[in-house]
This record gives structure tokens, sequence and C-alpha cells, in this order.
């Protein structure tokens, strides 16, 4: 049995940092409760009532198949803002396009 699926059936909460991506497209979240997070998400796209307009958008332009979710790293609650900008850092330094709102320079100069 993978990792995740391991974590996950247990059904306890796993904070962290994790990855929703659709096609060539990134978006990085934190959450206490990573399963219950996705669910959220999903909730929200399906709905159309997700706050990223631009995800909605995406999976409107695509199919629901190309939404991928992937824990980027399991940690402490207290590590999360920290390491949520360092993957957010990381991944538009590698030219991904990261599609978070508050992707503004105050936020990542913190």
């Amino acid at each position: 049995m993978s990792s995740v699926k391991k974590v996950f059936s247990r059904r306890k909460k796993h904070s962290g940092i994790y990855l929703l991506k659709i096609k060539d497209s990134y978006y990085i979240g934190q959450s206490v409760d990573i399963f219950s997070r996705w669910n959220t998400h999903l909730t929200q796209l399906f709905a159309e009532t997700h706050h990223n307009k631009h995800l909605v958008e995406l999976l409107n332009s695509n199919s629901y198949r190309d939404i991928e979710f992937s824990i980027l790293k399991l940690c402490k609650k207290s590590e999360l803002n920290k390491l949520e900008k360092e993957y957010i850092i990381s991944y538009r330094n590698e030219g991904k396009n990261v599609i978070n709102i508050l992707l503004t320079k105050s936020l990542l100069d913190k």
C-alpha cells in the first residue's frame, strides 16, 4: 500500500502542503486536514463557487480527469506558512505556472 493510501486509510487529520494540478497549472496550498481540504476544493470546483476563479475556468476548459492532487510534504501546523511559501517560490523559480491568488510580492517577501 502506498504511503498516501496508508495516510488516508486511517482518516486521521494530517497537516501539510499539497498540490492541486490541472494540466500545466499548479495550485499550492496548506491545511491542517489535507483530506478534508481536498474534498472542499472538489465540492467548490464542481459547484463553481471556488475562490480561485482561474482554477474554475481551467477545470471548465479541461476535464475533471485532469485534476491531480498530491501531498508535497506532511508537517507540523507551525511549519505550514513557511513551507507553503517555500514551495510556491520553488515552483515559480522552476518556471511553473503557479496560480495561487495570494501570489503577491509582499506575501513572498515575508
